[in-house]
Formats: structure tokens, sequence, C-alpha cells
């Protein structure tokens, strides 16, 4: 009878216990050439297998990593906060470039993390780190997907980190021809006889344009934005009737600028200049990013209207990090977008942090970069 009720006890125990989850040490680090771990055996060896062509290509290609975790549950740990340490411990990425993703899903947790490192997790590739997590891996585990889950979202990160600004820097003489009116005059627009025509270096989304403000300390940017200003002004001719055109003032152009431009030009984010041609009745809108701005693309309307805010939901402490929520507005189309972020712990000394990190990789580090999703 005791032994009988020793064994009722135990089960009712063992029952009542919640999962303690698997610890980050406890992780099977990745196989030679392989890039996906799934501890649960949910994903399918073609899944697996796809990934693992994935990171491979791009370590072939000498452009970064890839991998994909798959865990039952992280216990008591936040899923964002095991993520972000199992990134680092591993040290996904190149060393000095930092180049490295993680796709990480917790599933009993029905959470998704996306670590990005610190070398691709500029703002361009933030927004498209939000939106592979919230229009393919979210959506996908919900329709009870976890294949597509996956495969979407490595497919997605794959994408992001070739064409991150650190693998495709923008080359200076095709930014530099993006402001020749020569190569412009296409793309009518039936509605407004409005030509739209290539615009000048894109500014990065609330952040400096690096190359005109590194070239602006020397010689070579002072020459760059005089070239820039002669050619705004460069005499146009209609392509058409090839009569001389006329650059409208500031007041006149207005006309021919969508309310979006107008706004654009208002905050003085983006600056526009209108072509006319009188015997035509037509107009050319060229368009000039500015070297510097608070503002930001809108990912709705996509002009460059939107204000960035953020506050901190949780400090960082030297023990764990912090979380702060970013939030978006457009002042154009009134459109708001919040998002949730991790930040490093807090380091006490340089020193200490490079050591620190040595000792557990000599790989890539993230500061946190990336996306949750929970579904």
């Amino acid at each position: 009878m005791r032994t009988w009720m020793c064994w009722v006890f135990l089960a009712c125990w063992a029952l009542g216990v919640p999962a303690l989850g698997a610890t980050v040490e406890e992780v099977p680090r990745l196989a030679a050439n392989a890039w996906s771990v799934d501890t649960t055996r949910t994903l399918t060896p073609q899944t697996l297998a796809e990934v693992d062509q994935l990171g491979n290509a791009l370590v072939r290609d000498g452009q970064g990593q890839l991998a994909v975790v798959v865990v039952d549950t992280t216990g008591s740990q936040p899923p964002r906060a095991f993520a972000l340490e199992l990134f680092n411990r591993w040290g996904l990425g190149t060393a000095g470039r930092d180049d490295g993703a993680l796709l990480f899903i917790a599933l009993e947790d029905r959470a998704a993390e996306i670590i990005l490192g610190d070398g691709v997790d500029g703002p361009n590739e933030q927004a498209r780190s939000d939106a592979i997590m919230a229009n393919d891996v979210v959506p996908a585990f919900k329709r009870g997907s976890p294949d597509d889950a996956v495969l979407e979202g490595a497919r997605g990160l794959h994408q992001l980190i070739v064409t991150s600004e650190l693998n495709q820097p923008r080359n200076a003489q095709e930014a530099a021809s993006a402001w020749d009116p020569r190569l412009a005059e296409s793309a009518w627009s039936e509605d407004s006889a409005v030509t739209i025509v290539s615009e000048g270096p894109r500014e990065s989304e609330g952040a400096l344009n690096v190359p005109a403000l590194a070239g602006g300390a020397g010689l070579v940017g002072a020459v760059g934005l005089a070239g820039r200003a002669l050619l705004r002004r460069r005499p146009r001719r209609c392509q058409k009737c090839r009569n001389p055109r006329t650059r409208l003032d500031e007041d006149a152009d207005d006309a021919h600028l969508m309310p979006g431009q107008v706004r654009e030009e208002q905050l003085g984010s983006v600056d526009y200049d209108v072509w006319w041609c009188e015997p035509c009745q037509d107009a050319v809108v060229e368009r000039f990013g500015t070297l510097f701005t608070r503002h930001v693309r809108c990912k709705k309307c996509r002009y460059v209207t939107a204000n960035k805010t953020s506050r901190t939901i949780r400090s960082a402490t030297y023990s764990s990090g912090g979380e702060i929520e970013v939030t978006v507005r457009c002042t154009h189309c009134h459109h708001t977008a919040t998002s949730r972020h991790s930040t490093p712990k807090l380091t006490r000394s340089t020193s200490l942090s490079s050591s620190s990190r040595s000792s557990s990789s000599s790989g890539g580090r993230s500061s946190g970069g990336g996306s949750s999703g929970r579904w």
C-alpha cells in the first residue's frame, strides 16, 4: 500500500510541475555543413535539407551565416533572451562582419524570434525582418504549418543577408549616375502627365547618408556635393519636342507633385525639382533625398514622412538585457506601427566584454536586433 501511494504521489507531482525547458548549453551544436537543429523532430527532412542548403550557400559565397533552431520550450527564460544568448554563444556570423542571422522557434511557447547580427541589422534589414516575421513566419504557424513557417522564414533571411548593405554596398558611381537627367525621362503617368525620374541616393531610414557624410569630410565630398548641385540645375530638354524645359520655383512645382511628395518637401526630408515643357504641357519630376533627416520612410505610403520614437519597457542591467518599444507614426497617411526590440545587457568595461566574448565564441555577435512573433 505504501509503495502504491508513493507512485501516486510521484505521478501527481510530475503532472503538476511545468516543463523546465532546455537551457542554452543543452541545445546541440550545429554539425558540419548543417545549419538547422530541431530537438522536437517536428520538421521534415526536406525542410532541414533546404535550410542547410541556404546556410551553406551563404558560407560558400562569403556573405554570412544563417541558422534555424527549434525547441519545445525555453522554460522560465523569455524566448527572446534565450535566442539572443544562443546566437552569441555560438557566435553566428563572421568575426568582424557580424553577418549572422538566427530563426529561433519555441513550439510550446508559441514563440518565434529572429536575431540579426550587428552587421546586418540596419534600418532596412530591420524592416525586412519585421516583414518576414509578420507576413511569413507567424501566419504559417497560425495555419498549423511549421515547415512552411521555417522555410519562408529561412528564405527571407537568406535574401536579407544577401541584399544587406554589408554585402551590397551602394556604388558611388551608380549613385551619381542616378542624378543624371539624361538617363531619366521615362515612365509616363497618364493620370498626371508627370514623369518620375531616377532619384538620387536613397536615405537610410532615420540614419545619416554615410557615404556622403564620409566624403564630405574632404575634397572628394565637396566636389561631389558641388557636382550634385550643378547636375540639378543643368538645362533639360524635352525628349518629345526637344525644346528647353523650365525649372519651376518651389511654389509652382507643388501643382505637379503628389500630396505625399508635397508633405516630404514641407518636412525637408526630400526635395523635388519640376522641369516644365510649355509646348507639350508636360512636367518631369526629379527626386533628391536630403543628406540629413530625422524622418523615416513609412511602410504603408512609402513616403519619408514618418517620425520614429522609442520608450524603454525594461531597462537593461549587468545581468540581463532590456526591451524597448519603437513606434513609427506617419504624418502623411497617419499609419502607425509599433514593434518591440531587445537591448543588450550592460557591460562594465570594453576589456571585460571582449574577454567574455572570446571565451565563448570567436565568431559574430548580435546586440539584439531582429523581430519577435507569437501565434
